[in-house]
């Protein structure tokens, strides 16, 4: 085996993971304490990994680049099956993008505002989407190409921003909201957690990229969600550990702005009274919203282009583009701070996708087939059945979280 490509592989799920659904993590999950988010992250790390294999069982017993999750679905749960995915994914990447431009909209407005630029909302989004749009317009290679920079310099920007924020952790802050009673808030938090362990889309391509290799692939998924939660339990640490839950620069004032990622970000910076880590957090923020934003714009405009059947040439590609960014952009004029809102609705599509339908591939398949798959996760149809129900269960949180049912921070 290629270590090479095994390394590669693992960083593509890093990297899949990790980006600007990171940035809400500390905002979602606040009220409920250091303690109870560190101990959902586990368990959903736990969950999403274990789900992540069972997708890989699913793929590996298809044909190399006969593995989509379209392909998948037909042949397991028939055309209904591959009509819901197909639903689910467009209505997911939507979701996705629309989150991004405006929360990216929300961290140039106060990026501006802190060098004395006044900018209304809309032509921050206009423009992100504008420049942004035209890369992925341009070619996959232009996105390749501008994707390879960024994440490299996100990467540096993340570790210098723990490197200076880990001394400024107050214990107390960390261990102020462990009581039974601020548990509750985590039921909000839930589906945004599942929404950050989003890497199940790439595994059928690492399927085609390494081969039929099971253990190669389960090292990669494990190695992956692994240091993804190693990550994320550090940004949580930080955040959480700086910014109090009440008072001025606090979550309170944050969440009072539906969850506004700009203003979290200059919150938590006001409290280190260091204007480069400013900068370098917003920086880390942005390339993050970035590299997300060109990563699921691309699978979008690639989803539509092949759906509706669009050419390769300049007018087919404009059409694909129009269709791509227009419904995104007007939710994030109307709504320049719903990058949590947007991030939410997608989660019901990251249930479905991540969840739900590697679960009924996989039973499917075991109940078809008479000879052993190539590679088997452990545990019977009753797990199976468990995590059926546990899905309707996040999408049923959701759905009351977006109607206000569920307690969040006042």
């Amino acid at each position: 085996m290629n270590h090479g490509k095994v390394i590669g592989s693992t960083l593509i799920v890093i990297g899949t993971s990790i980006g600007a659904g990171m940035l809400a993590l500390p905002i979602i999950s606040a009220a409920a304490g250091f303690v109870p988010a560190v101990l959902l992250l586990i368990a959903v790390w736990i969950l999403m990994t274990f789900t992540g294999l069972l997708l890989l069982e699913a793929t590996l017993q298809f044909k190399q680049y006969e593995n989509n999750f379209s392909t998948m679905a037909k042949a397991t749960l028939g055309i209904v099956g591959q009509v819901g995915a197909w639903i689910s994914c467009l209505m997911l990447l939507y979701a996705l993008t629309a989150a991004y431009i405006a929360g990216n909209t929300s961290l140039m407005v106060h990026l501006l505002q802190s060098v004395g630029i006044h900018s209304p909302n809309w032509v921050s989004s206009l423009l992100f989407t504008c420049v942004l749009g035209s890369a992925i317009f341009w070619s996959a290679s232009t996105v390749d190409h501008c994707n390879r920079v960024l994440i490299s310099v996100k990467g540096i920007l993340l570790t210098g921003s723990f490197v200076f924020m880990l001394p400024h952790v107050n214990m107390i802050h960390l261990l102020s909201c462990c009581s039974g009673h601020s548990s509750k808030y985590l039921l909000t938090a839930v589906t945004i957690f599942l929404c950050a362990f989003g890497f199940h889309n790439v595994v059928p391509s690492l399927v085609n990229y390494i081969g039929l290799e099971p253990k190669a692939l389960r090292k990669i998924i494990i190695t992956g969600t692994t240091i993804t939660c190693g990550i994320y339990f550090l940004w949580l640490l930080v955040t959480l550990g700086i910014m109090p839950l009440y008072g001025e620069n606090s979550f309170s004032m944050v969440v009072k702005t539906d969850g506004s990622v700009g203003l979290f970000i200059q919150t938590l910076c006001a409290l280190l009274h260091n204007k480069w880590l400013y900068y370098g957090i917003n920086g880390f923020a942005n390339i993050a919203m970035t590299t997300s934003f060109l990563g699921v714009a691309l699978g979008l405009f690639d989803f539509l282009a092949d759906g509706f059947h669009r050419s390769n040439t300049h007018f087919g590609r404009f059409q694909s583009a129009l269709l791509t960014f227009i419904p995104p952009l007007l939710f994030a004029l109307f709504y320049p701070e719903g990058f949590i809102l947007a991030l939410g609705y997608a989660s019901v599509f990251v249930i479905v996708i991540t969840i739900l339908l590697p679960v009924l591939f996989v039973y499917q398949l075991r109940k078809r087939s008479a000879s052993p798959a190539l590679y088997r996760v452990r545990g019977g149809s009753w797990i199976l059945i468990g995590l059926v129900i546990l899905s309707v269960v996040f999408i049923g949180l959701q759905i009351l979280s977006n109607l206000h049912y569920l307690p969040v921070l006042k």
